[in-house]
């Protein structure tokens, strides 16, 4: 790993760090004129505890860096992090605030806020209904604590850009005490990247936030679709866990949940195993054996995009049950906003894939959209991809954002970690 000490950056940082099962993200921002946060370096240590293949990737001012380490932990990965800053003259006492993101913040946590013993507590005991994604988030609050005990740290929900959503939308038709004892509501996901695109949706049409209407597609390994009405969250096809929904990578998404039973018995039987055993078999799939990867064989929609292209019938048919469950979501949510200006795509497969954007747009007849094919072959730029020719209502315009969760987490981290105020009304990239 080469040194590079031409490079010249600020005396104050920011740290965005997003921790996984076998990852860690991470990204550092360093702190200019007018508390405006300027990208240094990020990149991600992956496959954490294989230790034969884990490595770190990252890029700093345009050039990239990797290698291949031993990586036994998160903590051992958060130090050889900070080493690697090191590298280029930035020492870990120059980091002011680190933001995490943190998955699930329930109805306590409507907003980002500073870590303390109480809100680790809150996080643990919503581990129950986010078992996935609240340990490991948990574990990298835990391990950061260890190494910089004296530098605040913020938590970033991502349900709480879904905090406003309404009663009508977030409550489901069950027992009154499964929501008020048990928790049991829609809280939906993704929040951040929700929030990003459509503020800067908004910004780009020159619509003033508080009054801007936009249905935002979140489109990746995992998958998500948020009505935003007068800039506030109205609905979210996540619910109570990301496996409600879109079909995604791996998770099936909306499934009549009399299925779940149904396949628990028809194990039993066929494989003699316990109803518990079958029980955890059958989420387990439904989780990461189900959505693309059951469809197409694989979860990575440009490889099936690429087959569909290349005239595979049964690929052809992949896309288009995953459009029309989109079109389905986006329609019923333009159908009841009071006039949308804007739909958003993001994320993997909404920034990169053109063709299933296309498809998507096809299903929704009743708004003929009409494509630019040159701008819908765009990457990494924002940019109005379509437009409705549909007669009467207000112009509605398809836009392609790319996401960036990160700079929100570190926004956050530096108005209540650093200067000790609340998360920002209007943010630096809605000016910009």
């Amino acid at each position: 790993m080469k040194e590079n000490n031409a490079l010249k950056f600020m005396d104050k940082y920011i740290l965005a760090l997003n921790c996984g099962s076998s990852s860690a993200k991470f990204n550092l921002f360093g702190i200019g004129e007018g508390n405006r946060l300027n990208p240094v370096i990020y990149g991600i240590a992956e496959e954490i505890g294989n230790c034969e293949k884990s490595s770190m990737r990252y890029t700093v001012k345009g050039e990239k860096y990797s290698t291949k380490m031993p990586v036994a932990s998160h903590q051992e990965a958060l130090a050889i992090i900070f080493a690697e800053f090191r590298k280029f003259d930035i020492d870990r006492d120059k980091i002011c605030s680190v933001g995490h993101r943190v998955v699930h913040g329930g109805e306590k946590y409507k907003r980002s806020v500073r870590i303390d013993e109480n809100v680790i507590e809150t996080i643990r005991e919503l581990i129950p209904i986010a078992p996935l994604h609240n340990p490991l988030n948990l574990k990298g609050i835990v391990e950061t604590g260890k190494l910089l005990p004296d530098v605040p740290q913020v938590a970033v929900f991502d349900t709480a850009f879904h905090a406003t959503i309404p009663l009508y939308a977030f409550k489901y038709a069950v027992p009154c005490e499964w929501y008020e004892s048990y928790g049991v509501r829609r809280y939906g996901f993704h929040g951040t990247s929700h929030l990003y695109v459509s503020k800067r949706a908004a910004r780009m049409l020159r619509i003033p936030y508080n009054r801007f209407n936009c249905i935002t597609a979140h489109l990746g390994n995992g998958c998500s679709i948020t009505k935003v009405c007068c800039g506030k969250s109205m609905d979210t096809s996540m619910g109570f866990t990301p496996l409600e929904g879109l079909i995604m990578g791996t998770r099936s998404g909306d499934i009549d949940p009399a299925i779940i039973p149904h396949v628990v018995k028809c194990l039993m039987d066929e494989k003699c195993i316990s109803e518990a055993e079958a029980y955890r078999y059958t989420l387990q799939v439904l989780n990461n054996e189900s959505g693309l990867k059951a469809l197409g064989n694989t979860n990575l929609m440009q490889e099936i995009r690429q087959k569909a292209q290349d005239g595979d019938v049964n690929a052809r048919e992949v896309i288009d049950i995953y459009s029309y469950r989109v079109a389905k979501y986006t329609g019923s949510y333009w159908a009841t906003l009071p006039g949308a200006h804007a739909i958003v795509f993001t994320a993997g497969v909404g920034e990169n894939e053109g063709y299933v954007r296309k498809r998507i747009l096809s299903f929704l007849e009743n708004l003929e959209f009409k494509v630019d094919d040159d701008a819908n072959s765009v990457k990494g730029r924002e940019v109005i991809i379509a437009e409705s020719k549909a007669k009467g209502g207000q112009p509605l315009v398809v836009m392609v954002i790319p996401t960036d969760e990160e700079i929100v987490i570190a926004y956050d981290a530096l108005h209540i970690g650093f200067l000790g105020e609340p998360a920002p009304e209007v943010y630096a990239f809605e000016i910009d």
